[in-house]
């Protein structure tokens, strides 16, 4: 078992008007909607589904402020780096992993509070986006980090970025999502080798394997035989009872993910 003290993202907070020193660890705007029956989350005045106290000393609801950091607590956990964005490109939250991602290779960046690109065509493809989902309720795809030809801007990595609207009505927010760190770790792979009985080597060539690394490929890293790794390749399939590699890594590639929050 892996047990790890939790992190959080950051959130913009108000009385600093979203600049970066306004950034708050999990803080969220407006937990509950507005219009919530009896203004409780459960619906119900007493907080409890049945509408009756009965044993809400044990089942009573978490309030606003708890949720709020259960909530950010929770982003963290996602497998990929998400940001809310608003208006001007100001950044309301930003989980734990958009934090890590936005390193200074990465084509986007955070100015002030507000989420930028470092090229200008960037910067124009991304307003574009997001006043497509803010007002229009429309998704996107956006490769960033390349140029009009599509070559490679220097030092810059070409990364794939999705811009969603969050409110259908397509008013007030919109979703950037970004793709994993490469140097986060997902404990979702260890935790399967644990339980599958894999040991470290073997472990180490299906974390090879998972990032697309052919058996003659890993050999030559590891300075062993071919032979060799395909003898681990054939423990992981029987280990995990699997009939291919390809089988193998689809479950692998189907877990649940467990983001490491030490980095």
């Amino acid at each position: 078992m892996f047990e790890q003290q939790a992190t959080t993202g950051w959130s913009a907070s108000p009385s600093h008007g979203g600049s970066d020193a306004g950034l708050q660890p999990g803080r969220y705007q407006g937990a509950y909607p507005s219009g919530h029956p009896s203004g409780h989350p459960s619906g119900h005045p007493s907080g409890h589904p049945s509408g009756h106290p009965g044993t809400a000393s044990t089942e009573a609801p978490a309030g606003e402020a708890t949720l709020s950091r259960w909530l950010t607590q929770s982003l963290d956990h996602v497998g990929l780096g998400l940001l809310l964005v608003t208006d001007d490109a100001r950044v309301l939250h930003a989980n734990r992993l958009a934090l890590l991602a936005l390193g200074p290779d990465h084509p986007l960046l955070l100015d002030a509070g507000q989420l930028r690109g470092r090229c200008r065509r960037d910067n124009l493809a991304l307003a574009d986006a997001l006043d497509g989902a803010l007002h229009r309720s429309l998704r996107r795809m956006l490769m960033l980090g390349q140029a009009s030809d599509g070559s490679a801007v220097p030092g810059v990595q070409r990364v794939s970025v999705a811009v969603l609207p969050i409110d259908g009505l397509g008013a007030g927010a919109a979703l950037v999502s970004l793709p994993r760190p490469s140097r986060c770790r997902d404990l979702a792979v260890q935790c399967f080798a644990r339980q599958q009985g894999f040991t470290g080597a073997e472990t180490a060539v299906l974390e090879a394997l998972l990032d697309g690394q052919a058996p003659a490929e890993i050999a030559h890293t590891k300075r062993v035989a071919v032979s060799t790794i395909r003898t681990q390749v054939g423990q992981l399939r029987m280990k995990s009872g699997s009939h291919s590699i390809r089988e193998l890594l689809n479950r692998v590639g189907a877990l649940p993910p467990m983001m490491s929050v030490l980095q």
